[in-house]
């Protein structure tokens, strides 16, 4: 049992998915907030904080890479594939924080 006081639309925000292109420049004709199940404008959130997304051709992400880390998670070193190539394609697309 709940306690009396607690909404139960307390937490509801936690269970929403980011649903947002994150990148500096988005190129999606749709906008930030369109996105497809596949392709171009298949929108990923980051592997390590699921807290920022963008959609495939606004990072130049192929078809066939199915993860993506933001600049923050990068850059701090958190992200789960620290590689070059993941922080040159975040430092190069510039995604804007929060």
């Amino acid at each position: 049992r709940q306690p009396t006081w607690l909404n139960p639309d307390t937490y509801a925000s936690l269970l929403q998915r980011h649903g947002r292109c994150d990148a500096s420049e988005c190129l999606s004709p749709g906008g930030r907030q369109y996105a497809e199940r596949q392709g171009p404008w298949q929108l990923l959130l980051c592997s390590s904080c699921a807290a920022q997304g963008t959609h495939r051709r606004c990072s130049a992400l192929s078809n066939d890479r199915n993860t993506w880390d933001c600049d923050s998670c990068a850059g701090m070193g958190t992200c789960k594939r620290q590689t070059a190539m993941c922080c040159w394609l975040g430092a190069r697309q510039g995604l804007a924080a929060g």
